[in-house]
């Protein structure tokens, strides 16, 4: 017979094409929530909060000189590092009852190694890895900040711009692939969340006002954290 689970802290995962505004948004998530009493850790992949070994592959695979590599090998280290940081930091945090919020998950893996790097053969590996992370695991929401390809690469020139450098190679990807990128995002509510009874995807306008966005993602993200877990998608 199996035991009742107990209530696990809830998965939100803000994620979206490099530009979008990911990491000013979640810092005014964090003001927002502790104003409301409400406690998470913040994370962000590739790596993860206190993980040696996803931070060491994270590393590998964002410097900018480092050896050549291809699209497999950087497919198998993203999901290397997200089991690195799901099984010794997300799981044991939401068992506790806490809540986890993290910048980028496999959203990110779909949409830049699959749909970026147009590696769809990758697909049915994408499902299977997914799959055995834990399907009890699996985020309860994703909050994606949607945006042009033409505004991404404006915001990413501006800010390389304002500071003499460019934060990985993959920021340096020709507009193209950004539009892919931004492709894969949108489509990863149908393709990978159609059978996905925990999760729920959450497009927001990243065009807008720094304070409309701000509002739409604290909105999001009290939906979840206040939304029961149906017993049927515990299992």
């Amino acid at each position: 017979m199996t035991e009742a689970r107990k209530p696990f802290g809830k998965f939100i995962v803000i994620d979206g094409m490099d530009g979008c505004g990911k990491d000013t948004q979640i810092e005014l998530l964090k003001e927002a929530l502790i104003g409301k009493g409400i406690r998470a850790r913040y994370t962000r992949e590739p790596g993860g909060e206190g993980v040696a070994i996803a931070e060491e592959i994270r590393t590998m695979l964002l410097r900018k000189n480092g050896p050549p590599t291809v699209p497999l090998c950087d497919f198998f280290l993203f999901w290397a590092s997200r089991a690195a940081h799901v099984e010794i930091m997300v799981k044991p945090w939401i068992y506790q009852g806490r809540h986890v919020i993290s910048n980028r998950y496999d959203s990110s893996t779909f949409a830049f190694q699959i749909y970026g790097e147009r590696q769809f053969q990758l697909e049915p590996a994408f499902m299977e890895i997914r799959g055995r992370l834990g399907y009890e695991y699996h985020p309860d929401g994703y909050i994606f900040l949607d945006l042009s390809a033409e505004e991404a690469d404006r915001r990413m020139k501006l800010r390389s711009e304002e500071s003499k450098q460019t934060e990985s190679r993959f920021d340096a990807w020709p507009l193209e692939k950004h539009h892919d990128v931004r492709t894969g995002f949108l489509q990863f509510e149908q393709t990978v969340m159609k059978n996905d009874r925990r999760g729920k995807v959450y497009v927001v306008d990243a065009s807008r006002t720094r304070e409309e966005v701000h509002a739409d993602i604290l909105r999001a993200v009290l939906t979840i954290v206040e939304t029961p877990i149906l017993a049927s998608a515990a299992l």
